[in-house]
């Protein structure tokens, strides 16, 4: 996870190295806690699926 710059370029790619995924997601700090954790949700849902949410 890297976090986002004001540059343009947002990371959020995947890619296989050594026969393992890579994938790099970019997170948007200056948001709120209510939406950081809104992000941190949906990207663990894309690996993981479905879950108990943490809502705060």
């Amino acid at each position: 996870m890297y976090a986002k710059t004001e540059e343009s370029i947002v990371h959020d790619c995947g890619y296989s190295m050594g026969g393992n995924q890579i994938h790099i997601k970019t997170l948007d700090l200056n948001k709120d806690f209510k939406d950081l954790s809104k992000q941190l949700n949906h990207i663990a849902e894309q690996f993981f699926g479905e879950f108990d949410k943490v809502v705060v």
